[in-house]
């Protein structure tokens, strides 16, 4: 089994909705601000290395641990944080930083003689000057905390014996720091456990046969709790830490559809903030602020939580801003004349995702991936338009869309291509131009555009997929592929019913996963390294939790579409698939799969606010429904001729890998 993909394996420990986070790295050196506290154990004080694996407990909880064993001896060494011991109201601390933004990280060595024999182990935690694996800006380092302590340790241990030492340290300095030296750490390890566990205890449970697969959705509510700071959502730690509409929408659509109102609510109060005189919604970052997608993005994050939350007053309060964003794209799509190839398309701008100039540098493209944003921001408006019954606004923008898709499908028969590229210009590398179908449908399911699309990225762009997923070409210097921007592909074919290609995207995403279960953004496969350190990446950890949550629940108009995309052995005998107080356009619901000899039993509550005109279940030959379901059509399906599992996508790893390099086999 492959221990962890990445050779540049971060994690991350903090707290909900403090500004800052302490990361791991690779080689297990705890980030505070500009220092660094280093592990080392053994008779030697040898330190941690990548090749000791970390591992979160339960495979979600941000509690670490890394085990080592030297000789007859096993040293354990976990991390986690809490806030300050003397905080007046522990539980409201661990959940919003109300007593200011520090806070205390935890790291305890265990050391346990596996041996019959008396030996001595030794352990030793100590700042360290920097992370050679970090690369500074700055000339001069910075000078080290004074309050960072020494802890060593030297233990007679009788044999099968153990013992413990903690090591305590806070996020930002302070002035006395053994204050906390004598606090129980088993009790703050217990409370932190108990914290993240009820944080998410009224969430939308979904479990799958597949346990890494389910650990890697709650590791990715963990991963989004810690990155947002105060209620904003944050594409990073340490890198990215800012808000991203472009991003955001996709985040904001996981706390949505994972059961977790107070932090959308909180989330999306961000959204707002970011349009520009002009009606235009930009990106939260001066390199995304020329781009155009974010215009387009915001008001389907808009309508999404409304949809979600069927607040009437809230849309009747965010509609002037969507209605002012699609007048902008109305006026917008007038700038080029009719003998243009480009007349009825939004403006060329710079794209930093297709890399057609980068930050506003350099000549400037007509991205695809915009107007189709565009186009989903005016169908988006002129949804919200109907539902507040504003029917001259909702007939002015419908007819509009129609006019802009037919100036798309004009630009796309001009570039000679049966798929959509990344420009009009046909430069650049794909990413916007593969969200057709999803978030919502832009193009007909059976549009032959959209197969040619998953045909090309998948066998053509660049030599075709690589390691199962969508390669990034925007730098011929970098060979890199992309997971999260691949899932959009993904979620593309789901919809359009190809369920196998679905499913073998998913576990494609899975393997380039860390062992702690944390996502990242571009991978340099051939290194294995998440690039930039981009790793957690909330990013990445959101869109594997829409994949999920899609392949078993998808919405489509009043309609609902149950296990559209799984594999087949999640529904085999004794198999279980879980999805629990799960929120959806139409309102809550509930769906339990058993699978027993004969084929499977459903357990289904439907939702009640907004009653779905049509459900389909989707199921094999080879697991029919046992009895019937009112209301529900099951529609048959072929069996898939491939088990996808997670030792099979890492079988066909390794097994490429070896072809790549004899080396490593």
């Amino acid at each position: 089994m492959l221990s962890d993909y990445f050779d540049n394996s971060y994690a991350m420990v903090g707290l909900k909705d403090y500004q800052r986070a302490s990361k791991i790295s690779p080689d297990h050196r705890l980030r505070l601000g500009k220092d660094y506290v280093y592990v080392r154990v053994g008779k030697e004080l040898t330190p941690l290395s990548r090749k000791h694996v970390r591992l979160a407990k339960q495979g979600w909880l941000p509690i670490f641990r890394v085990s080592k064993v030297e000789k007859s001896v096993r040293y354990d060494v976990r991390f986690w944080a809490t806030p300050l011991p003397d905080v007046k109201d522990w539980k409201k601390a661990f959940d919003w930083p109300t007593e200011g933004e520090n806070f205390l990280i935890w790291i305890t060595v265990k050391a346990v003689n596996l041996s019959g024999e008396a030996v001595v182990a030794k352990a030793e935690i100590a700042p360290v000057p920097k992370d050679p694996s970090v690369r500074r800006r700055r000339k001069r380092a910075a000078k080290p905390r004074k309050d960072l302590g020494t802890y060593s340790w030297s233990w007679n241990l009788a044999p099968n014996g153990s013992a413990k030492g903690t090591a305590q340290y806070t996020f930002f300095p302070v002035d006395d720091p053994e204050k906390y030296k004598d606090e129980d750490a088993g009790k703050w390890l217990k409370r932190t456990e108990e914290f993240w566990r009820s944080a998410f205890a009224d969430a939308t449970e979904i479990k799958v046969p597949c346990r890494k697969a389910t650990e890697a959705y709650k590791a990715a509510h963990v991963c989004q709790y810690i990155a947002n700071d105060h209620g904003e959502l944050r594409c990073g730690e340490g890198f990215y830490d800012r808000f991203y509409p472009r991003d955001g929408a996709y985040q904001i659509m996981q706390l949505e559809e994972g059961g977790l109102p107070e932090a959308a609510g909180k989330a999306i109060v961000s959204f707002l903030k970011c349009q520009g005189e002009d009606g235009r919604f930009f990106g939260g970052h001066k390199n995304q602020s020329p781009q155009l997608d974010a215009n387009g993005q915001v008001q389907w994050a808009l309508l999404q939580y409304y949809k979600i939350y069927r607040d009437g007053q809230w849309l009747e309060r965010v509609y002037p801003q969507m209605l002012r964003a699609s007048k902008w794209t109305m006026q917008d799509r007038k700038r080029a004349p009719a003998n243009s190839p480009f007349a009825g398309l939004v403006h060329d701008a710079p794209a930093d995702g297709e890399r057609l100039g980068h930050a506003g540098h350099g000549k400037t493209y007509h991205i695809v991936g915009y107007d189709f944003w565009n186009l989903r921001g005016m169908l988006c408006t002129a949804e919200a338009a109907q539902v507040l019954e504003k029917e001259d606004d909702a007939k002015e923008l419908l007819a509009e869309a129609e006019n802009y898709r037919a100036a798309i499908d004009r630009a796309h028969k001009n570039t000679g291509l049966k798929h959509f590229p990344p420009s009009w210009e046909k430069a650049g590398t794909h990413w916007g131009n593969t969200e057709t179908l999803w978030p919502t449908e832009l193009f007909g399911r059976d549009d032959p555009r959209l197969a040619e699309q998953s045909r090309h990225l998948r066998e053509e762009f660049g030599g075709g997929y690589i390691e199962g997923v969508i390669q990034w070409r925007g730098n011929p210097k970098t060979q890199a592929i992309h997971p999260y921007m691949g899932a959009y592909t993904a979620m593309s074919d789901l919809v359009r019913g190809r369920h196998d290609l679905a499913v073998q995207d998913f576990y494609w995403y899975l393997l380039h996963s860390s062992a702690a279960n944390a996502f990242a953004e571009g991978i340099l496969y051939k290194q294995r390294f998440a690039w930039s350190n981009t790793i957690p990446h909330p990013t990445g950890a959101c869109n594997y939790a829409n994949l999920l949550r899609h392949m078993l629940v998808h919405e489509a108009g009043d309609e609902l579409h149950l296990l559209r995309a799984v594999p087949d052995w999640w529904l085999g005998e004794g198999e279980e698939i879980r999805v629990l107080r799960a929120p959806t356009h139409l309102g809550k619901m509930n769906l339990v799969v058993t699978g027993k000899k004969d084929g499977v039993d459903v357990t289904l509550d439907l939702p009640e606010r907004n009653p779905p005109k049509k459900v389909f279940l989707t199921l094999p030959k080879s697991s029919p429904l046992i009895g019937s379901l009112e209301a529900v059509e099951v529609i048959e399906r072929e069996n898939q001729k491939k088990r996808w599992d997670f030792p099979t996508v890492v079988a066909a790893y390794r097994k490429m890998r070896a072809n790549r390099n004899p080396a490593d086999k």
